[in-house]
């Protein structure tokens, strides 16, 4: 719950502190600084204009925080379809591949 009213509020700082901060955090935040700055705009000079397009730029970053939220505790919970699951991690026993590139001819 706090994540979904952290995404609908501030949705830049939901990203940062659930999501995936390089991936996503700076568009995010631009589209949630232009409907705040329309939004303002609007209310300044009474047009309804802007400011019904800042909450759209709002919604717009709203859900995208939420669906970036929601894609990173997918992968973390290492679902069928994570691509963390499909990570092949090597083990320790197993050869180096470039072992045959190195060695001299």
């Amino acid at each position: 719950m706090k994540r979904t009213v952290l995404a609908l509020f501030i949705p830049p700082a939901a990203v940062v502190r659930y999501g995936c901060v390089a991936c996503t955090a700076a568009p995010i935040g631009v589209f949630w600084l232009s409907g705040l700055a329309s939004i303002a705009y609007g209310l300044g000079t009474t047009a309804g204009g802007p400011v019904a397009l800042g909450v759209l730029l709002w919604l717009i970053a709203a859900g995208w925080a939420r669906l970036v939220i929601r894609g990173v505790a997918s992968d973390t919970l290492q679902r069928k379809d994570s691509t963390q699951a499909n990570l092949a991690i090597p083990q320790l026993d197993e050869s180096d591949p470039f072992t045959q590139l190195r060695t001299p001819h």
